[in-house]
């Protein structure tokens, strides 16, 4: 059931990477974010009122678990998206997705010395080699080079501070949902939370918030049901990543998720014309970081 929800994890983050390449050239990703978001809470609500629904007893009370999925939502859902495109706007989008393939060796870290969740031998192993496959097909010659010879050091310092600090916020709030869910098994209900958290959080701090139902009604139709299409896909990815958290270890299904590459490549090329050639280096990196998953799930 793990790898279950982990695989559907993998294919609504997936869809939603796809429908977002879609949407930015009709909408900003500045305010394509609070529609997504918006759409995570709205779509999580409705959710959670379809469990009551049909489940048979209501819904406990955890409060330990309540504000563990609330500071992921702050960690995850507002500081590590705010990091992570703060540092795509300065550095591009290739330089900043390396930090990005870290995020299950943090996990993996952070659970080990956090809970004590241990992996075996070749569990570690096929990490290892999927989070190297994930990189060899992020790489690009020359982009992590700063782009000015003025001021290189402070450029790359910049850079380690964003990447990393996006990376670490990603994991710590992946671990707080593992931990969460594991006392608290509610994870349409703790995506719920997070998402509030999230949403709150960047509305805080946006500019323009007085401006910002008049910017959604001049907003291009298309872009902002992309967007809507986004954080369905978001909040998806979500639920199923917390709900696979409940069954396989933290790391482990944290890993499943972030190898949306395997199928954005080929899906890319499929679907747009400019996109990335099929290389030698494509193919083998996406084979061996396969290859590590195939590792990890029969170790």
């Amino acid at each position: 059931m793990g790898y279950l929800l982990a695989l559907a994890s993998l294919v609504s983050f997936t869809a939603s990477i796809m429908v977002t390449r879609l949407a930015t050239p009709f909408m900003s990703m500045g305010l394509g974010f609070v529609v997504s978001t918006a759409v995570n809470v709205i779509v999580a609500g409705l959710l959670v009122l379809l469990q009551q629904v049909w489940r048979v007893h209501p819904i406990g009370w955890h409060a330990q678990a309540f504000w563990l999925f609330a500071a992921a939502g702050v960690c995850a859902t507002f500081m590590g998206r705010w990091l992570f495109y703060e540092a795509v706007a300065r550095f591009g989008p290739e330089r900043t997705s390396v930090f990005q393939i870290g995020i299950p060796v943090f996990t993996a870290a952070l659970a080990w010395l956090l809970f004590d969740e241990r992996l075996s031998a070749p569990a570690l192993l096929g990490m290892g080699m999927a989070v190297t496959g994930l990189m060899i097909v992020g790489y690009k010659r020359g982009a992590n080079a700063p782009r000015s010879p003025t001021g290189q050091l402070s450029v790359v310092h910049s850079l380690l501070a964003l990447g990393f600090g996006s990376s670490l916020a990603y994991a710590s709030g992946n671990l707080m949902r593992g931990y969460a869910v594991r006392e608290w098994p509610e994870p349409v209900l703790g995506a719920l939370v997070g998402a509030v958290a999230g949403l709150i959080l960047h509305l805080a701090v946006t500019p323009g918030k007085r401006d910002l139902v008049q910017q959604l009604m001049r907003a291009n139709r298309r872009g902002f049901w992309l967007f809507v299409v986004v954080g369905m896909g978001n909040i998806g990815g979500q639920v199923f990543m917390i709900g696979a958290m409940r069954h396989i270890e933290i790391s482990v299904a944290v890993l499943l998720t972030m190898c949306t590459p395997l199928l954005v490549f080929p899906l890319s090329r499929w679907m747009f014309a400019n996109s990335e050639p099929w290389t030698f280096k494509l193919i083998g990196g996406s084979l061996l970081a396969m290859a590590g998953v195939v590792l990890v799930v029969l170790r």
